[in-house]
């Protein structure tokens, strides 16, 4: 256990759900202790969330993915028919319990009356289910894990918009620092008739406006802190630990091979393999042709989007050079007016606009080394059977 940080949630969890809803205090994972060392456990259950164990913290305490394990219990060594006869059993027990109302005169007939209705179209579509049914113990394994891996996409990718979100709150507290002077220098020039009320009005209209904007982005950044805390088994209130993101390697964008990736995203793309399993299991021939039609879009699909991802990164590499070189002009424009300021022909507060355009562009850097990092896990996630293709209908 995770010093009592770690839950896990009672019953079964929707297939899709990504957030955790009323989770109960338990021991988190139902992995045996042998499954890792002793050194592992510890790291897991630290109170450090580090980048590179996202993946097993959401294998081991995530409520979605320990609720599907759950669930897939019932499916294990599953065939078409097992899975068709789940849902006409599910029919038979509506219909068993279905009581129409036999007067009319009751004053609860008619809400009698829809219950009954509605339980049988519930039972109809049930029973529709089980005669189109193409599951199995395998495709529901596949949906299962490719949530799974979602999940630890979605995760590092909010990961990393957390502290991009951390790095414009330091820069909007440097920029009200900035807009507080300016208020106070317009202050002090209208009282000597060097500017307007206007002038003063509008400096106050701005650092009123930065504020509720801090309010704001303080309240997102809370949010998005929480639902990394859920995801990956913390409590929503918790206050872990945040390490340290890694840094891009160039060597790796240059040695991308795009057409042996689209192959590789083709191969491993988790909505096509369920699509095939499905098609393999289908035996309506209207539901096998949708099938192989969607088969065929799949494939176009997964390669376009990693076509689309890859360009992306470029984009995301070169973003990040210009804001490279545009913080070198910066930090030159910044040793310029430090000179200034020490010949006395600038004054404190063009200092500080100064000071505060450097800042910003250092904050540019960080945040495109951040956005190249999302752009370069999005790639590989889509190589790695994330990328986008049209599911089954």
């Amino acid at each position: 256990m995770r010093k009592g940080t770690r839950y896990a949630a009672a019953g079964l969890a929707c297939l899709l759900s990504i957030t955790a809803a009323a989770p109960v205090w338990a021991a988190a994972t139902d992995s045996p202790e042998f499954s890792r060392t002793a050194e592992e456990w510890a790291r897991l259950q630290d109170n450090t969330l580090e980048y590179d164990e996202i993946a097993d913290l959401i294998h081991e305490y995530n409520v979605t993915v320990l609720n599907n394990r759950v669930s897939y219990r019932d499916y294990l060594g599953k065939d078409r028919d097992d899975v068709a006869q789940r849902y006409r059993d599910a029919a038979q027990e509506l219909r068993d319990n279905i009581q129409y109302p036999d007067d009319p005169t009751d004053v609860s007939y008619a809400t009698m009356l829809m219950a009954a209705r509605m339980n049988e179209t519930q039972a109809n579509t049930l029973e529709e289910q089980a005669d189109n049914s193409v599951d199995d113990s395998q495709s529901i394994y596949l949906q299962y894990e490719m949530v799974e891996k979602s999940l630890v996409l979605t995760t590092k990718l909010n990961r990393i918009s957390y502290q991009q979100k951390l790095l414009a709150n330091a820069l909007n507290q440097e920029n009200r620092a900035l807009q507080e002077a300016l208020y106070q220098s317009a202050q002090v020039q209208a009282s000597v008739g060097m500017a307007t009320q206007m002038d003063v009005l509008s400096a106050k209209q701005a650092l009123e406006e930065l504020d509720a904007a801090i309010i704001s982005d303080l309240r997102d950044t809370q949010t998005l802190k929480q639902q990394l805390c859920l995801t990956t088994g913390w409590s929503y209130d918790a206050d872990p630990v945040f390490g340290e993101l890694p840094l891009v390697d160039y060597a790796q964008i240059s040695a991308i091979d795009l057409a042996a990736d689209q192959a590789a995203a083709i191969e491993n793309n988790y909505t096509l393999k369920i699509n095939q399993r499905k098609f393999d299991n289908s035996t309506n021939a209207n539901t096998k042709e949708s099938l192989q039609t969607t088969i065929r879009d799949n494939r176009q699909n997964i390669a376009s989007d990693v076509s689309t991802k890859y360009q992306s990164l470029l984009q995301a590499q070169a973003s990040y050079e210009l804001a490279l070189a545009q913080q070198q002009v910066e930090a030159q424009n910044m040793a310029a007016m430090e000179r200034k300021l020490q010949t006395g022909t600038a004054s404190q507060l063009e200092y500080k606009q100064q000071s505060y355009a450097l800042s910003a562009k250092n904050t540019a850097v960080e945040t495109a080394a951040l956005s190249l990092l999302s752009a370069w896990e999005t790639y590989n996630g889509a190589v790695n059977g994330l990328a986008s293709a049209s599911a089954s209908s």
